[in-house]
């Protein structure tokens, strides 16, 4: 199955911009797709969960921070994750025998200087780290390989964010999974934000780096993207 996870920096659907960044989309062919930062109007017919519409900011009609898309239908769909989670940047559900989790873990700035106003810096990523360290745990006991994509908001190896951030992240994701996307890096040169990890009885080949910009220079997101097969592992 293809898989697809890209942050769309909230793109008008009716925009070239839009227009640009579908063309890259197809082309992948995906079977399951994570879209954050994304307008519900931007996706295609299918089978699609989503995240709830509040995530701390103002709510704008068709916003939704996390979706899923599937070309199969889902089952066993969580919108909450832990209740200690940021709400509205997580979405899970089973599709064709495999448990998906959709994030948008929130950057280091979430409501610090806009929105609310009331966090410390890496504050809200923290608390969604260890509250999707707690829903991990539980998948994992359940009898369904898990993919966890979407957007991490930090860089695989680590490069500037604080250690114990860093760790939080490391301690979220179960040490026996594999950031298949850890190393990547986008046309510039920096490592992806934007990432897929899968546990052990999968198995992920990356296809390519959805990209930021257009051969001319159009603007596509502020996110590079990822496109990969993943199957059971023999």
């Amino acid at each position: 199955m293809n898989y697809l996870t890209w942050n769309l920096e909230w793109t008008p659907p009716k925009s070239r911009r839009a227009n640009l960044i579908m063309e890259h989309v197809t082309a992948a062919n995906p079977d399951v797709v994570c879209f954050t930062e994304v307008l519900r109007d931007l996706i295609p017919p299918g089978h699609l969960i989503e995240a709830a519409p509040d995530y701390g900011y103002p709510i704008k009609d068709g916003r939704r921070k996390v979706v899923l898309w599937s070309r199969e239908p889902w089952t066993e769909v969580d919108s909450v994750g832990d209740e200690t989670m940021p709400s509205g940047r997580f979405i899970s559900g089973i599709t064709s025998g495999i448990r998906v989790v959709g994030i948008c873990i929130p950057w280091k700035d979430a409501h610090v200087k806009t929105g609310r106003r009331d966090r410390d810096p890496w504050e809200d990523h923290l608390s969604y780290c260890h509250g999707l360290a707690r829903v991990l745990v539980r998948y994992t006991d359940q009898p369904f390989p898990v993919c966890v994509l979407g957007d991490y908001n930090q860089r695989i190896p680590r490069v500037s964010q604080p250690l114990s951030v860093f760790e939080a992240l490391m301690k979220a994701i179960p040490s026996h999974f594999n950031i298949a996307t850890s190393g990547l890096t986008d046309a510039e040169g920096y490592n992806l934000i934007d990432h897929i990890a899968v546990s052990p009885t999968l198995r992920v080949t990356v296809n390519g780096i959805l990209p930021k910009f257009t051969q001319d220079g159009t603007r596509l997101s502020d996110h590079a993207g990822v496109h990969a097969t993943i199957q059971t592992a023999s």
